[in-house]
């Protein structure tokens, strides 16, 4: 047995009862932000898909409004934009074998429980075979997402068939003047996928949707001269966000609860209490069996907010005919949205706390607590389906963004932008449950036994803290005039993660990641005009055993939602996307 495991199964053993309870408590919910990392992917221009977003300099017809609103002063007279988009998403979790601590838990109780067995096989003391009790379904398993993707509508969360959309939008130049006035129809940030009921990533997340649509741009635009142009736009937005997630929780103290030390000193043989243990002098009621990788509970929310704001602002420099300059801002958006949650507590962990608080003495421990300041649920609470209202807090980041545009001969045109985006701002994900919830009024008290706070769980709240850091990073495409009427056009964009190396995240799938993307322009007949776009991304994470502190963590401290325990991880996310739009002036 290697020191790790032999120092956290001395642990266990020399923390109290109440304290193995306590940890049993934390459940914390997996956090669904990957889908914030697809910054622009959701707008469904082709002109930027196909030049690696590289457009703040040049910026494409209607989706100036968010590439960059001076862009808008380049569109004369009226004209109407369609635009469509397919995407193909993909994304897969591989759970591979155990590392060394967690193979270590195994043998080490494994091993204990020999003396319990029976001659087939069987423990004893109403126990399950070791095989049934310790089996993981997610052990060297393939986890896929499924169908379309999932999106949050006003309504609830949809499963769409295929990941396909269309919107589209409208602008004005008055003849003769410098303003120009449009509005557009787009999607900043629109993910989400789901997973079937059996499929063993669910514990990271069954079904998750997370949306920001914006239903109303209006923006003006000004030509301060020939080569300077500035803009603005408020933008009028629907926030949506929703989840299904089973909730597991293997952590160490599970094991414990189920070893032979238990069944010695809290149960007779048959599986009943012992009303006269040698520990305590008194009945506590541990001796209902609760398999460490069992399904202990169901969390589902779904929240929104109709009218959220936030705007854009730009400037287009051309200080040569064959150079341009573009500066844009997309504001921070503060979100909140309201709903309802659902979180049951499921067999046999419920009849566990049910039997634990039902025990002799549990008024006096919740009295004396409560004096404290520190509330536990009652059993009839943890019996209790839980539901109420939920309020979802976050903020959307900001994002600065800098471009230039290089005509280098008549017929190549040269691409190249750098964005900053504020992650550390979307570190913080506040839920307010509005009601107690058992299982956090459990963790609140373990997250101050064990991390001081560090987790930011109370009776009816969670605070998320994230940890996630700024990004910088860059894009670049390039056009080739092939004829008159035909433009074409290839990209790529390296997408860094948010999530910092020293703190991964195995539920965040999407990390580093790279677009590649070609496409072209075509000019019709009669002042028409289509572009199209296809890009493909790919994002692939490998967390080795032990290295996640959300997803795989092997530390005992480390109660918050180690779901896959010591187990070895690797993500992939692939798109493939096709953008087509369509302007004409009328």
């Amino acid at each position: 047995m290697s020191y790790e495991i032999a120092s956290s199964v001395g642990q266990a053993k020399s923390t109290s009862i109440l304290r193995c309870c306590l940890l049993l408590g934390l459940i914390f919910i997996a956090r669904p932000t990957y889908a914030s990392f697809t910054d622009s992917i959701t707008i469904g221009n082709p002109k930027a898909l196909s030049l690696g977003h590289a457009v703040t300099a040049d910026p494409p017809d209607i989706d100036s409004i968010h590439f960059n609103p001076a862009g808008l002063a380049r569109l004369k007279g009226r004209q109407m934009y369609v635009k469509g988009i397919v995407g193909v998403f993909s994304t897969e979790m591989e759970f591979g074998e155990y590392g060394e601590y967690t193979q270590g838990v195994h043998d080490n109780y494994r091993e204990q429980y020999k003396e319990y067995e029976d001659g087939n096989g069987n423990l004893t003391h109403n126990r399950s075979p070791w095989e049934v009790y310790a089996y993981d379904e997610a052990l060297n398993s393939k986890s896929e997402s499924e169908g379309g993707p999932t999106i949050m509508l006003p309504g609830g969360m949809v499963d769409l068939p295929i990941g396909a959309g269309g919107s589209g939008g409208a602008s004005y130049n008055p003849p003769g003047s410098r303003f120009t006035f449009g509005t557009n129809v787009y999607a900043p940030l629109m993910n989400g996928f789901s997973r079937s009921e059996t499929d063993t990533g669910r514990f990271a997340q069954e079904r998750v949707a997370f949306t920001v649509i914006t239903y109303f741009s209006p923006t003006v635009a000004f030509e301060i001269s020939d080569t300077l142009s500035v803009g603005a736009s408020v933008n009028f937005n629907y926030a949506g966000m929703g989840m299904e997630l089973p909730i597991r929780e293997p952590h160490i103290a599970i094991f414990f609860l189920g070893s032979p030390f238990i069944q010695k000193n809290f149960c007779n043989e048959d599986g009943t209490v012992n009303e006269s243990n040698s520990l305590t002098g008194t009945a506590i009621d541990l001796c209902t069996e609760v398999p460490p990788y069992s399904q202990y509970a169901d969390l589902n929310f779904e929240v929104d907010n109709n009218l959220v704001l936030g705007y854009n602002m730009g400037m287009l420099w051309q200080p040569a005919p064959w150079l341009t300059l573009g500066l844009s801002y997309n504001s921070a958006i503060d979100v909140e949205m309201d709903g309802e949650f659902n979180w049951p507590v499921n067999d046999p962990f419920k009849t566990f706390l049910v039997n634990f608080q039902s025990s002799p003495g549990w008024n006096e421990i919740v009295n004396g607590l409560g004096a404290l300041g520190i509330q536990l649920p009652t059993a009839q609470q943890i019996a209790d389906q839980s539901t109420g209202p939920l309020t979802v807090s976050y903020e959307v980041p900001q994002r600065w963004n800098v471009g230039l545009s290089l005509q280098i001969t008549p017929r190549w045109k040269y691409n190249l932008d750098y964005r900053w985006t504020e992650w550390s701002a979307f570190s913080d994900i506040d839920l307010d449950f509005g009601v107690d919830v058992p299982l956090l009024m459990w963790g609140a008290l373990a997250d101050q036994v064990g991390t001081g706070g560090r987790n930011g769980i109370s009776p009816n709240k969670v605070a998320y803290k994230l940890g996630l850091q700024d990004v910088g990073y860059w894009g670049m495409g390039t056009e080739y005039q092939y004829s008159d009427r035909l433009v074409l056009r290839a990209g790529f964009e390296d997408r860094p993660s948010a999530v910092p190396e020293t703190a991964p995240n195995a539920f965040i799938p999407m990390n580093d990641a790279k677009l590649i993307s070609v496409g072209f322009g075509y000019d019709l007949e009669e002042q028409r005009h289509i572009d199209f776009a296809f890009g493909y991304l790919l994002s692939e994470t490998h967390f080795p055993p032990c290295s996640a502190p959300l997803g795989n963590a092997c530390n005992p401290n480390d109660v918050v939602y180690p779901v896959y325990m010591g187990q070895d991880i690797k993500t992939k996310v692939e798109a493939m996307l096709f953008e087509l739009s369509f302007q004409q002036h009328f």
